[in-house]
């Protein structure tokens, strides 16, 4: 399965805004751009004024460099990311495209820590649970991702981290 086919099957395609099921709710377009907190280019953002939706070259343009900064910022977090497996680069693309470098490294730095010294169990556990040590506590990451149509997926990011 390509990156895209992934992010296809985890946050849909679609031509028309809607809101998401996160928490909290934001407007999100093509595949999972979310655009509440992301401006959509102005071109794209005058041909849906005028249309009420965007081509799929736009989604393509929009992922496209979405994707990119999502891996780019991988590079960032995890000087290591390269050498990791298929399943955990997915993953971890997953966690950044979701929350963004910032959000991951100053609301989970003991996940970044614990990726950078290959400690699966624990940034599985950093990611899931509040600083990974409260296991009846979940994190924000995983009641944000509960809340989306696709309710396994932070289970499944987990066994990608933690199973490789």
């Amino acid at each position: 399965m390509t990156i895209k086919e992934y992010f296809i099957k985890r946050e849909g395609c679609e031509r028309k805004p809607y809101l998401d099921n996160g928490t909290p709710r934001k407007w999100t377009i093509g595949i999972g751009f979310n655009f509440s907190d992301n401006p959509l280019p102005k071109p794209i953002k005058a041909y849906l004024d005028e249309y009420g939706e965007i081509t799929e070259e736009m989604i393509d343009q929009l992922f496209d460099t979405t994707i990119a900064t999502a891996f780019r910022d991988c590079h960032d977090l995890f000087p290591d990311f390269d050498t990791f497996s298929e399943n955990r680069r997915t993953a971890l693309v997953d966690v950044v495209f979701n929350m963004g470098k910032g959000r991951i490294s100053h609301s989970f730095p003991s996940f970044v820590h614990n990726i950078n010294r290959e400690a699966w169990q624990d940034a599985a556990d950093d990611l899931k649970y509040v600083n990974g040590r409260k296991k009846t506590q979940l994190s924000k990451y995983w009641l944000q991702l509960h809340g989306e149509r696709h309710n396994s997926r932070p289970a499944e990011v987990y066994e990608m981290i933690r199973e490789g």
